[in-house]
């Protein structure tokens, strides 16, 4: 057994490391990680102190160690050193602070934090979680110190070890799964306090929403003097449903992007991503949220988890994405049917240049923006009024493409029959996604 140990470890590199550097079984253990399966580091730092006792004794035998050699390797490496070095001296000795953890690690050690994480893991209702560990740079150097003697080939970091276990023993005991993309709750524990903090991570959860009546916001919107602009909007209506469902204190809604406050949402619904921040509930059932997310007026559909990689993507890809609008347009003059027909021809997959429109700008930067305009389809009303739908880019101001803005957006509606033109209603019937 000790000629197939040394083959793989290297014993007088061993013994040189625990001559120089006081080492605990897990600290000792660590350095060999990849060595052996299905063992803790404290049985392999064991282990390998049990292999090197025999090794120093056979090595006290041939005279090539000193018994000086043996108080100092007993006095860093601890038992089974320890006991070689009374049986030979009747000598009690000793044994130093680990150089590494300074004699910290233990199962005891462990098994105590974890039972204090999972407690109040428990009582925050997580079902899964995971483990991120904050240290001393002290200690990473004075790690380093020994590892360098080594190489890094076969060792693991004390951090590594520090998660392994304590989370092992929360997901035994516990029952709660460990989840790296997205858990409930990160613990992050200071090694150097002993103490630990909770990170409660939002649910995400995604789906759509349909707004069938006008004057509603996305947020709560204010004017100047504090009095409210509209009496409905999209965050309050989500907050009054669903802070006593999941005992939250704060909701956040990411939309890709945001229709008119005078604008139906209607067709295939826009995208949203509800956070919902510190919850106490967790595991509510999609169909649970969804009933009593559906009225009349709003709804929202929810149809999966989600994640902060999604809020991402629908705050650049997602709302750039290609919308269809009805416009019901009034004009000032007399309209025929042939004009009608102009803007159909004309506006196929046509460019559209646009100012910043004067509505917006005391709030947004005065650039101008190139979108694309796909189609429109036109039907007559009467000799004032008529509808047209527009299919087009995301991002594109249809108000302004109807009237122009006094010439800030190039080509309009208005500019190509000569007409002043008014936009009465306005909804987004299908976003692309």
């Amino acid at each position: 057994m000790s000629s197939e140990i040394k083959n793989s470890i290297d014993l007088d590199r061993v013994l040189q490391l625990v001559k120089k550097y006081p080492l605990c079984n897990h600290c000792l253990g660590r350095v060999f990680a990849k060595h052996g399966l299905g063992l803790g580091n404290d049985e392999r730092g064991f282990a390998i102190k049990t292999i090197l006792q025999m090794y120093v004794y056979s090595k006290l035998m041939n005279n090539e160690l000193s018994i000086e050699d043996l108080k100092i390797i007993a006095s860093n490496a601890g038992d089974p050193l320890t006991r070689l070095y009374e049986k030979i001296t009747g000598e009690k000795i000793s044994v130093k602070e680990c150089f590494i953890c300074r004699n910290k690690l233990s199962r005891k050690y462990f098994e105590d934090l974890a039972t204090r994480i999972g407690f109040d893991l428990v009582k925050n209702n997580a079902s899964s979680f995971v483990i991120g560990i904050s240290i001393s740079n002290e200690t990473v150097f004075r790690e380093l110190d020994v590892y360098r003697e080594i190489g890094l080939e076969t060792s693991e970091s004390i951090k590594n070890e520090l998660k392994r276990e304590i989370g092992k023993i929360v997901s035994n005991v516990y029952g709660l799964k460990t989840d790296f993309k997205n858990p409930d709750v990160m613990v992050i524990i200071d090694f150097e306090t002993n103490s630990y903090r909770l990170i409660i991570n939002p649910i995400l959860l995604e789906g759509r929403y349909w707004k069938r009546g006008r004057g509603i916001s996305q947020n709560p919107w204010f004017s100047k003097n504090g009095t409210r602009r509209y009496p409905v909007s999209i965050q309050e209506y989500l907050e009054h449903r669903l802070i006593e469902l999941f005992k939250t204190s704060n909701i956040i809604i990411h939309a890709s992007g945001r229709e008119d406050v005078d604008a139906r949402m209607l067709g295939n619904g826009r995208p949203i991503i509800i956070e919902i921040k510190n919850p106490v509930v967790r595991g509510i059932d999609l169909n649970t949220i969804n009933s009593v997310l559906k009225t009349s007026l709003l709804e929202v559909r929810l149809d999966s988890l989600s994640s902060r990689s999604r809020v991402k993507y629908f705050k650049n890809k997602y709302s750039r994405m290609a919308k269809v609008y009805r416009l019901l347009v009034y004009s000032e003059r007399e309209i025929r049917l042939e004009e009608l027909s102009l803007l159909e021809e004309y506006f196929k997959n046509t460019i559209v240049k646009q100012q910043t429109p004067t509505r917006v700008l005391r709030r947004r930067e005065d650039i101008v923006r190139t979108r694309r305009v796909y189609e429109v389809k036109n039907r007559y009303i009467d000799s004032h009024l008529f509808e047209t739908i527009i299919y087009c880019d995301g991002g594109l101001y249809v108000k302004e493409l109807i009237h122009g803005d006094n010439g800030r957006t190039k080509p309009s509606f208005a500019e190509l029959i000569g007409s002043k033109l008014y936009p009465i209603e306005i909804d987004v019937i299908s976003i692309q996604y």
